[in-house]
């Protein structure tokens, strides 16, 4: 069903309407001169009516992206069509209730999307916000739902001093987010939202991106929620790093005996997808730390204090939500198999390099994790390993982030097995939470799964109304005043409970990061695992 919306500032836009929930989809939020070049935010008013029952184009990334992530999900959804664009991939797609008006107001759920800085897309059939929508409006907890895409890859976070002095800033894929948040700003109330009630959330990169717009000097949102990722998943690096990643590229790409002014010029006019397959993998997307965007290189020991002011948004972000599952290490173990190979003296190899003075330290480490037998399988060793990892990207920033931070704090816990055949069957992946948040693969859910998937929602509803969904936590403190919440796992009859310390019992958390970490600091414990990863 056709849905006509007449904005004031945009002109009319023509929307579908299914099921109670009104869908406005590919609105562009930004345009680019070039694909490298600033995103300049776009709110020309349609002189006719601007159709919005589509989807837009994709940032430029790997094809199978979508299939990728769909895989470690371990279950698929009907596929969709997927263009993607260097140039018109600035666009979001808004859902809300059908019966909203300019004047609803309602609080607003502006969601960035994960996938490793280099694949993703709110188009994806997942991110599809009907269901998600309509769930709010059956609980009387509605909400406006937004999704953004963004520049990924290199075209989202190459930089390097020629391209910086030919006016092409770092961190484009970050500074597009910033854009949408404005354009969301600006204009959601005329789809129904509340532009001071705005709560980002991210998942795994998106994540991520969340806590790196935190950095921010201006309020940009009211409340934020960091699923399963922070800054310290996809750590920034200095621009002298980021130079020697250009330097590769360029010999990538066949352009190391170019002027800096050709080289620049193939970068603007090589086929988009050509420049995606030329770079390998070790051509990183990462954050660089500019001074602007991402003020310095965070730490564990400033954002755990509530006196430091890492993130800024520590001043301005009213509530934090903030949690993982249980196993998002999977996701490494998914995209870097090779880790596996060999993984006990890799592993002892990093952390005698870090702990070269402190033996005693890496001993520890090594006894706490069930890896003091060098002579392990890699079969058995693995596991213990991910776990390290896991507490290294994914849990210990939870905690970092819930004792730093100033306002009232909500931690949770996604324990939900993952019900689907695989390798994961069984436990909670990564990316398994979003699966269950937005409620599109209900279908191939058992009753008590879907009441797990239903509870989780409803506990994003109720924050982003504003209300507690459990007690927050103490300010400036993980060990006591301490409660998180936790979703499953349903196989054991649980489908949501509270715990009242930060691991163990229920939490299905381990202490054996923190058992050594009181000698050594977080930020040096989670040096082994950069350093593990280039073994």
């Amino acid at each position: 069903m056709a849905a006509l919306l007449q904005t004031q500032q945009l002109g009319a836009i023509q929307g579908k309407s299914s099921d109670g929930v009104t869908q406005y989809l590919g609105i562009k939020y930004a345009t680019l001169v070039d694909r490298l070049a600033d995103a300049v935010l776009y709110e020309e008013h349609a002189n006719g009516v601007r159709d919005a029952t589509k989807d837009g184009p994709t940032a430029v990334s790997l094809p199978i992206g979508c299939d990728l992530e769909l895989s470690h999900i371990q279950q698929t959804l009907p596929k969709k069509d997927l263009p993607q664009s260097d140039l018109d991939c600035l666009n979001l797609n808004i859902a809300v209730p059908s019966n909203v008006t300019s004047s609803s107001r309602l609080p607003v759920f502006l969601f960035i999307h994960g996938g490793g800085l280099i694949i993703g897309a709110n188009s994806w059939p997942q991110f599809d916000y009907s269901r998600l929508i309509k769930l709010s409006t059956e609980k009387n907890l509605p909400i406006v739902a937004v999704s953004v895409n963004y520049r990924l890859g290199a075209l989202g976070f190459l930089t390097s001093e020629e391209l910086r002095s030919a006016g092409y800033k770092a961190n484009n894929g970050l500074r597009d987010q910033r854009v949408a948040i404005e354009w969301v700003r600006k204009h959601i109330h005329e789809f129904g939202g509340d532009p001071e009630n705005i709560t980002l959330a991210g998942m795994s990169a998106g994540g991520a991106s969340v806590t790196y717009h935190l950095s921010s000097e201006q309020a940009l949102f009211k409340r934020a929620i960091v699923m399963s990722g922070t800054y310290f998943l996809t750590q920034p690096l200095p621009y002298e790093a980021h130079e020697q990643n250009y330097q590769k590229a360029v010999v990538a790409l066949g352009l190391s005996d170019t002027t800096p002014e050709e080289r620049i010029k193939a970068l603007l006019a090589i086929p988009a997808g050509e420049i995606v397959s030329r770079l390998p993998l070790s051509i990183l997307a990462v954050p660089a730390i500019d001074g602007d965007i991402i003020p310095s290189a965070p730490s564990h020991a400033e954002t755990s204090r509530t006196a430091s002011n890492e993130p800024r948004g520590k001043g301005w972000c009213r509530e934090l939500m903030i949690g993982d599952a249980r196993v998002d290490a999977s996701i490494i173990a998914f995209l870097y198999p090779q880790t596996k190979n060999g993984c006990v003296k890799k592993f002892s190899k990093a952390l005698g390099t870090v702990f070269s003075t402190q033996p005693i330290v890496a001993e520890a480490v090594l006894k706490s994790y069930g890896l003091a037998d060098e002579n392990m399988s890699d079969e058995d060793a693995y596991p213990s390993i991910l776990n390290f990892i896991n507490d290294v990207l994914f849990f210990t920033p939870v905690l970092t982030f819930a004792q730093g931070w100033k306002g009232p704090t909500y931690v949770y816990y996604f324990n939900e097995g993952n019900p689907w055949e695989g390798p994961w069957q069984g436990r909670t992946s990564h990316i398994l939470d979003l699966a269950y948040l937005f409620q599109n693969f209900r279908e191939s859910l058992s009753p008590e799964q879907q009441a797990v998937a239903v509870a989780f929602a409803e506990d994003f509803f109720k924050f982003c109304h504003g209300q507690a969904p459990w007690p927050a936590i103490t300010p400036g403190t993980v060990t006591s005043g301490f409660t998180a919440r936790y979703y499953g796992p349903s196989s054991r009859g649980s489908t949501i409970g509270t715990v009242n310390q930060a691991y163990g019992g229920e939490s299905q958390r381990r202490s054996s990061f923190y058992d050594v970490a009181d000698k050594v600091g977080l930020d040096d414990l989670a040096k082994v695992f950069n350093v593990f990863m280039s073994l």
